[in-house]
């Protein structure tokens, strides 16, 4: 029998690479919070990328910014810093930490980066020939101090990490950088000392509030982690300018021990760049389906939805009583912008609600526009003939979807003959618009520290 050769099965190409491939960093044993940058580059399709790092054996573990898992476009590219610390019980030689990035899909292929650390013995100090006993004062200064004010804001530049301290009580830090109007910015915390709850604050060349953030949950979509009190802001910008970030403990502490790590990204440009997925998620995701829908109960209010991204559906469950009247609308009157074109109506929004029978899925009414009213928000009301958990869904017009559009949804159970069970015609009462963090309190200064700075440039001027 005549014999054929067999082909060897085809190798999976990689179509990413890091840029650079490998690097070396130094520093000494006890040093922390070293940073190196890489880019990795997406030269296939579209996908999700899970990076790992491996340091060395008994070294800490290294933190990845913006995230271990990140979803890259086709032919693009998304910049990671990782930060390091180097124990006090290493010796000095040559160490190294593998970067790994793999691409979610089949087949499973990865790429490599490498930093090479060389790790140098401690510089001695020498001994002091006379005794002296200094002053002791309490020290909070970080190398970007003063930085109080506007006025005394200190620059941030793109993927340049900058590490600063919350000290002495109710300190606040400000920093200034130049925005492109159209691209998308992240702020992020990605390192913060334990004892400090920060919050980050954006502001125009005016000093408006574009963006605030105190905690940030969702870094890694697959794995939320609500104990997570790290801030973090993604925002497109609206036009060119100085922007402003505003850095403060949430309950005005202030300490010498209370370091943290910002960073400034921008992620993408054009006049209509995609939807920031970091964003997109509110705290009631995932609940796109049924079968995924958050239960509502009776008299509650289910703050700050987004309809986002395009295509979004939110669906809600709850239990309804025979006999008794339900009214279940939305109300996005609250998160209205300045810019009022069509009254109280937020920009962008113009819900329907769907109020399916205890299947999930046989309609039992449908409503756009709550007739009657001068709005675009939606009310149903419903008086069950049977027990049961019923589910409502909540879309936008056309599937129209992007993170600035956000709701209220409501659940109210109506008393025997009360005539004004409805959405009310003005928001809630106690409910401001775009919800604020409360004033801060105050704790005791800590012991004295001084850090290193790494820049201190002037910044222009603010815009009376």
């Amino acid at each position: 029998m005549q014999q054929f050769p067999v082909g060897a099965a085809p190798v999976a190409q990689i179509n990413f690479i890091w840029n650079p491939t490998s690097t070396v960093s130094a520093g000494q044993p006890g040093q922390s919070l070293i940073s190196v940058t890489a880019t990795l580059q997406n030269q296939g399709p579209s996908d999700t990328f899970n990076i790992t790092a491996t340091p060395p054996a008994s070294w800490p573990a290294v933190t990845i910014a913006p995230s271990a898992s990140v979803n890259i476009a086709a032919n693009a590219s998304q910049t990671f810093t990782f930060f390091y610390s180097i124990p006090t019980t290493a010796t000095a030689g040559t160490y190294a930490i593998d970067i790994i990035a793999a691409r979610a899909s089949a087949p499973s292929i990865t790429a490599l980066f490498r930093i090479v650390v060389n790790v140098s013995a401690p510089t001695a100090t020498p001994t002091a020939t006379a005794t002296i006993t200094p002053t002791l004062s309490a020290i909070c200064f970080d190398g970007f101090e003063p930085d109080n004010f506007p006025a005394q804001a200190k620059r941030i530049d793109v993927q340049i990490p900058q590490e600063h301290v919350i000290c002495p009580t109710g300190d606040e830090d400000w920093l200034y950088f130049s925005g492109v109007g159209g691209k998308v910015y992240t702020i992020d915390v990605p390192v913060m000392r334990p004892g400090i709850d920060l919050s980050l604050e954006l502001l125009d060349s005016n000093l408006n509030r574009v963006a605030f953030n105190d905690d940030f949950f969702n870094r890694d979509p697959a794995n939320p982690n609500p104990i997570d009190t790290r801030p973090r802001i993604t925002v497109r910008l609206p036009a060119d300018g100085i922007y402003y970030i505003k850095v403060r403990d949430t309950a005005g502490r202030g300490g010498t021990d209370y370091s943290y790590v910002i960073v400034l990204l921008d992620e993408s440009n054009g006049p209509t760049p995609a939807s920031a997925e970091s964003v997109c998620l509110d705290i009631f995701e995932p609940d796109g389906l049924p079968e995924q829908a958050r239960l509502i109960t009776s008299n509650e209010v289910h703050e700050n939805r987004r309809l986002c991204p395009t295509g979004d559906a939110d669906w809600v469950t709850f239990f309804a009583k025979a006999g008794k009247r339900y009214v279940i609308y939305t109300d996005t009157r609250r998160y209205r912008g300045s810019n009022t074109v069509n009254g109280d109506t937020q920009a962008g929004a113009d819900t329907v609600l769907v109020l399916t029978d205890r299947d999930g899925v046989s309609i039992l009414d449908i409503n756009d526009d709550i007739p009657g009213g001068n709005t675009l928000d939606s009310q149903i009301e419903f008086t069950p003939k049977v027990d049961g958990f019923y589910f409502a869904q909540v879309k936008n017009v056309g599937d129209i979807g992007n993170q600035f559009i956000r709701y209220d949804l409501v659940l109210l159970l109506c008393l025997p003959g009360q005539t004004d069970c409805r959405r009310p015609d003005t928001p809630l009462p106690g409910q401001p618009e775009n919800p604020a963090t409360p004033l801060a309190t105050s704790t005791p200064i800590r012991a004295p520290l001084v850090t290193n700075p790494t820049a201190t440039p002037v910044p222009p001027t603010p815009t009376p």
